[in-house]
């Protein structure tokens, strides 16, 4: 049976998210070259180094928790989440109406989500969410290609 957990009912893949791709990986980058400056010998002198310190290592070690499939991230009341469960449909891009309103107006922001919910038909599930863990282990983040619509 296909995990689901990281596939949100749009469309995106939440390892592609830039709290669960990025932000730990640099993290850790940035503790790794504050080591390579001896950092442990003249960092404790500066005022809120043990704090920094501490932060550094727990973003160095985030992992998402959240899932929209859970109701832990995102918007509490997404019309698309509730769209999709009361149509029964895994992802939107298996809905008969796709790409509808809500989406075409998510994807003013998401750039790439009508094709990836595409790509997500024609190759099926598994492959879809195999080809989004290469995509994260490359280091893409949808922050890459996406466009902030906020005035």
């Amino acid at each position: 049976m296909t995990d689901l957990r990281h596939v949100t009912y749009c469309g995106l893949y939440c390892g592609l998210c830039l709290n669960g791709c990025r932000i730990p990986r640099r993290a850790a980058e940035l503790r790794d070259l504050l080591g390579k400056v001896h950092i442990e010998e003249w960092g404790p002198n500066l005022p809120g180094y043990e704090g920094f310190r501490g932060f550094l290592d727990e973003l160095a070690r985030f992992e998402p928790r959240a899932s929209c499939r859970e109701q832990s991230c995102g918007v509490e009341t997404c019309a698309i989440r509730t769209c999709a469960k009361e149509k029964k449909v895994d992802a939107c891009p298996f809905c008969a109406d796709y790409p509808c309103e809500r989406i075409r107006t998510l994807a003013k922001r998401y750039v790439m989500l009508i094709g990836d919910g595409e790509r997500m038909c024609a190759v099926g599930l598994d492959a879809w969410i195999r080809e989004q863990e290469v995509r994260k282990a490359r280091g893409f983040a949808y922050v890459d290609v996406r466009y902030d619509t906020t005035p």
